[in-house]
């Protein structure tokens, strides 16, 4: 005789239980007596933790369901853990896309929350930031059911809706005073875009591009790579270089500077899909047919003058039918293709240059001489000035001396009174001036002469 089995079972164990008629389970704490012809296996209760969840699949059925935490659970005679999961946390600036499998319904979640995926959920794609929508950024999104594109610019924190998918995040346009734009809209046209419009500053609306431009670049324009979308309509610059052939059949290699600009958009688009080889092929026709047609003596005493004549053509609306105009074209460098030609030509330049550094010289010299020349001119021109102006010091002199002695005569004159004639008054002033000038006379070294008449002296000769 079989006796009964024994099991004692603590608080987290169960026992699945089974005989030929059914199959359960026994869930503890408890003691519990099998039969002699039942099968016992023991297992532990499943611990759920407050954030985790298990997929339980009924064998009978297939039927998946969740069992959410914090619990402590036993599985039934026909259940099965499928899955152990934990919940997808969201911040409040997370959402995250779900799809029902059995559906095909596609829901949004957005944080703060989380998301205890049911058995036919999963995620669609991952978990993603919430779009900032500023004065500088906005989104483009698409209705997955109708198609549409919608800008969304008004400033928040954009999440789009179950039926929304993020196409792209679009920058605002800034352009400065010298940019332009061109945009073409979902028709084709084009529409041109500047910094000196109202609005300098804007989104790309929904089904318009920026047209890109690809132009030509280097010194021989031979790449194609220049690519951009704002047009700087601004003066500059451009080098290019090329092979030119003279009238007496000498290769030359000539390098040209373009300065030139952009004034008519429109035109350019009309005419031209790459400004800068056109320009510079343009320009190297016209130099190669000038050249041709010019010794390479002529050319070399006068190639500015040629290369600006022949691109700067006010006959020629090459340019102006592009939108291009052409402020200057100078000739940057010549050399010869051959090295022969190349040697004479130095040889020529070298002369040439020894020729102007000689006249250089030459011409300092001459303005040295010059400017001395011009220093002795000054220089005579102040002494007759000094001479004059002593001229006029010892005149004033004279006359103020004269007018003193003539003012001491007549005071002398009238000193002697009325009762004296006037011719006794000169003779007794000239006997005072003989006086003091034999006075003045005695006391130094010279000597006087005196006639018999000064002295009236006379030579008596007595028997």
């Amino acid at each position: 005789m079989l006796l009964p089995r024994i099991y004692f079972l603590k608080e987290n164990e169960q026992l699945l239980v089974e005989d030929f008629t059914e199959k359960f389970t026994v869930n503890g704490p408890q003691v519990f007596f099998a039969r002699p012809l039942m099968r016992v296996k023991s297992r532990k209760a499943l611990t759920i933790g407050p954030t985790d969840y298990i997929r339980i699949r009924h064998l009978l059925t297939g039927e998946l369901r969740n069992e959410r935490g914090p619990s402590l659970y036993f599985l039934n005679a026909n259940e099965e853990v499928e899955q152990s999961l934990s919940a997808i946390p969201l911040k409040r600036n997370q959402y995250v896309k779900l799809i029902d499998r059995r559906t095909g319904v596609i829901s949004m979640v957005r944080g703060e929350t989380s998301i205890y995926l049911s058995p036919t959920e999963e995620i669609l794609g991952k978990v993603e930031q919430g779009i900032n929508i500023d004065e500088e950024t906005a989104v483009l999104v698409r209705d997955i059911e109708s198609g549409q594109l919608q800008l969304i610019a008004e400033p928040q924190v954009f999440f789009p809706d179950a039926n929304q998918e993020i196409v792209e995040l679009r920058k605002r346009i800034l352009l400065e005073d010298h940019e332009a734009v061109v945009i073409k809209n979902r028709l084709g046209q084009y529409q041109i875009r500047r910094g000196t419009d109202a609005e300098r500053a804007f989104f790309l609306e929904p089904y318009s591009q920026l047209v890109e431009f690809c132009w030509s670049r280097g010194v021989h324009k031979d790449k194609r790579d220049l690519k951009f979308t704002r047009i700087d309509s601004r003066p500059k610059f451009m080098s290019y270089e090329f092979e030119v052939r003279t009238q007496d059949n000498v290769e030359l290699v000539i390098a040209i500077t373009l300065f030139w600009q952009i004034i008519n958009i429109e035109s350019m688009l009309r005419s031209t899909d790459d400004a800068t080889g056109d320009v510079c092929s343009h320009a190297r026709s016209s130099i190669i047919q000038s050249v041709s047609q010019s010794t390479l003596e002529r050319f070399l005493s006068s190639f500015n003058d040629l290369a600006r004549e022949a691109v700067q053509n006010p006959n020629d609306p090459f340019y102006t039918n592009r939108g291009v105009q052409i402020h200057s074209v100078e000739v940057r460098s010549i050399s010869c293709k051959d090295p022969e030609t190349q040697r004479i030509l130095m040889e020529i330049i070298q002369e040439t240059t020894n020729r102007l550094n000689q006249l250089q010289k030459q011409e300092s010299s001459n303005e040295v001489q010059l400017r001395q020349m011009q220093g002795e001119i000054q220089a005579e021109q102040l002494k007759g000035q000094l001479l004059e102006l002593r001229r006029e010091h010892a005149k004033t002199e004279a006359t103020s001396q004269g007018e003193a002695e003539a003012i001491r005569v007549r005071a002398f004159l009238e000193g002697l009174g009325e009762q004296t004639s006037t011719a006794d008054k000169i003779h007794i002033f000239n006997m005072l001036r003989k006086q003091d000038a034999i006075t003045a006379l005695s006391t130094g070294n010279a000597q006087l002469y005196f006639t018999p008449a000064d002295v009236d002296l006379s030579i008596e000769t007595r028997p």
